[in-house]
């Protein structure tokens, strides 16, 4: 997760993740998290936070976010949560890190001004610092099996 002022720029490249963008438009600050899953299979014995979960993430965002200006007052947008698997393996770990994130910004009362979420392809996010704006290229997900050194499948 990051966490900043303009002048610049942060990004971040998704798959399954979900990504949470903030800004705010007259302090000109903002960031985002990534997380890859909503939480760790064994919560209770996690010794110390992990950012990598969004039981986290948000939470180290939503932190440092309230130490500028409360919640409501910053433009917060969701991406990602790709099934990156499609039609080869059964899984939901886009579709419960889009849960997640919805059930999250419910629970503080706040509505996202822009969501892409979910699909078959990959995200490059780009957020601007001074501007507020977000760029957003989306990737499809190669579906083929590609032969290596010869021998169709065979990954190595």
């Amino acid at each position: 997760w990051f966490f900043g002022s303009a002048p610049g720029e942060v990004g971040t490249l998704l798959g399954s993740c979900v990504a949470m963008v903030v800004w705010h438009p007259v302090l000109r600050c903002g960031g985002l998290c990534h997380y890859l899953l909503p939480r760790p299979a064994a919560m209770a014995q996690q010794e110390k936070p992990d950012p990598r979960y969004g039981v986290y993430a948000l939470q180290f965002l939503r932190h440092t976010m309230e130490k500028y200006a409360p919640l409501p007052d910053y433009h917060i947008s969701c991406f990602g949560g790709s099934d990156m698997f499609s039609g080869r393996v059964q899984t939901r770990i886009g579709q419960d890190n889009i849960e997640y994130a919805q059930q999250w910004l419910h629970r503080h009362g706040l509505k996202p001004r822009h969501q892409n979420l979910g699909g078959c392809f990959s995200r490059n996010i780009v957020l601007d610092l001074g501007s507020g704006n977000i760029r957003v290229k989306r990737h499809p997900i190669e579906t083929t099996v590609e032969p290596v050194n010869g021998n169709p499948g065979s990954g190595r």
